[in-house]
């Protein structure tokens, strides 16, 4: 099962990349089988529409709630690879 949306996450650091910043989370306590490293990206033009401390923090916990929701639906395609599907 992935991590759940109010899960806690330590940031940890960040690199400077063209187009963006990555910034670099833990989970301590991820549950079984599940990873304690995420990274996210903001890019250039998200950072542009930011302008407070706030609108920072919402704008990171926006892509960490949907990497997370990303993460478990990636867990549920991967019972899909090699079938095919009858569309």
């Amino acid at each position: 099962m992935p991590l759940q949306n109010n899960a806690t996450m330590i940031f940890i650091s960040y690199e400077i990349q063209d187009g963006g910043i990555q910034l670099h989370f833990v989970c301590p306590n991820p549950g079984a089988g599940e990873p304690n490293d995420y990274y996210i990206l903001l890019t250039d033009d998200e950072l542009t529409t930011v302008g407070t401390v706030q609108q920072l923090k919402t704008l990171v916990e926006g892509k960490l709630q949907r990497k997370l929701r990303a993460v478990g639906i990636a867990t549920k395609l991967d019972t899909f690879i090699g079938q095919s599907l009858v569309v």
